[in-house]
C-alpha cells in the first residue's frame, strides 16, 4: 500500500471513530434528566413543533411528510439556539460543551439525512426523532435557565 493511500485511510478511519465517539457521547448527553420538564412551557411560549413532529413520527410513520418534518424541525433548532445564545443563560450568550455536541450533532444529522436523500432513501424517521430529542433537551435545558435566572429576562 502506498504511503498516500496510507495516509487517507488513517484519516478517513480517525474521522469515522471521532464521528462515533461523538455520537455516543451526544446520546449520554439526552440521557440527561432534569428535576422537571420544562419542554411544555418552552414549546407553546415559542410556538414550536418538534412535539408534534415526534408524535407524528412515532405514531402514524407511514404518513409523515419526511421533508415537511425536517424543515419544522430546523426551524425550531434556529429558534432555540438563538434563545439559548440571547435569552437567560449562565454562559453570557455562549454554548456550554453539551449544547455545542449536540449543536454538531444535529447538523451531523442533517448532513446524513441529506446524504440519505442523495442515495435515493425516502425514510429519515431515526434521525428526525433524535434531532427532536435534541431539540427537547435544548427546551429543557432554555426552561431551566429561565427559572434559575428570572432576573436575567429583560420584560419589553
Amino acid at each position: 500500500m502506498s504511503p498516500q493511500l496510507l495516509s487517507i485511510f488513517i484519516l478517513v478511519v480517525s474521522g469515522l471513530l471521532l464521528v462515533f465517539w461523538l455520537r455516543v457521547a451526544c446520546r449520554a448527553i439526552l440521557r440527561q434528566q432534569f428535576e422537571r420538564d420544562y419542554t411544555l412551557e418552552v414549546v407553546s411560549a415559542n410556538r414550536l413543533a418538534f412535539l408534534a413532529v415526534r408524535k407524528t413520527l412515532e405514531e402514524t410513520p407511514e404518513l409523515a411528510d419526511y421533508a415537511h418534518a425536517l424543515s419544522s424541525l430546523q426551524r425550531d433548532y434556529e429558534a432555540l439556539t438563538y434563545l439559548l445564545r440571547n435569552a437567560a443563560t449562565v454562559h453570557v450568550g455562549k454554548y456550554s460543551r453539551k449544547e455545542r455536541f449536540l449543536i454538531l450533532d444535529f447538523h451531523l444529522l442533517r448532513l446524513w439525512i441529506w446524504l440519505k436523500h442523495l442515495l435515493g432513501a425516502e425514510n429519515w424517521r431515526e434521525e428526525l426523532l433524535e434531532m427532536a430529542n435534541i431539540l427537547q433537551y435544548f427546551a429543557n435545558v432554555m426552561g431551566q435557565r429561565l427559572v434559575i435566572f428570572p432576573a436575567t429576562v429583560r420584560q419589553p
